[in-house]
């Protein structure tokens, strides 16, 4: 076979080449309900660090930890639907995980037997945590738009 022979071979080669796709694509709903879910989640962190006793005590909070274990679980669902996305079903598996460790220190600063409000100290990380694990979400999520 000639080299010019080859050209058309090469050229479907190149062309199948540039139709692979190594990630989901980017999907709009999901970029908003990420966006969403950090919105909801600086409110609440705000909203308990400015309370005192008892509005800041978990028992008035849970309907937070509630829905934001929904938003997650409808992130989860609408990650899943799409082929390629294993990356972000870890990133929202371990968004979860946080929403879930979250709860969890509220619950106990609240049920101590001196009950008492999470403070700057302890809210601060939890924030950035938050804020970092979200971000990577949404950035992956921009970075399929962009196609990279």
């Amino acid at each position: 076979m000639s080299g010019l022979a080859k050209l058309p071979l090469f050229f479907l080669c190149l062309l199948l080449s540039a139709c692979v796709t190594l990630m989901a694509p980017y999907d709009d709903k999901f970029d908003q309900m990420a966006s969403d879910l950090q919105k909801s989640v600086s409110t609440h962190i705000e909203a308990i660090d400015g309370a005192g006793l008892p509005d800041c005590l978990y028992a008035n909070h849970k309907a937070f930890y509630d829905d934001a274990r929904v938003d997650a679980s409808g992130l989860a669902v609408r990650a899943a639907s799409h082929e390629l996305n294993s990356e972000t079903i870890r990133q929202v598996e371990a968004l979860t995980g946080s929403i879930n460790d979250f709860e969890q220190l509220h619950m106990l600063a609240s049920n101590a037997s001196t009950p008492r409000c999470l403070g700057s100290m302890e809210l601060s990380p939890i924030r950035r945590a938050f804020d970092q694990t979200l971000g990577a979400i949404m950035k992956l999520e921009i970075a399929k738009k962009r196609g990279k």
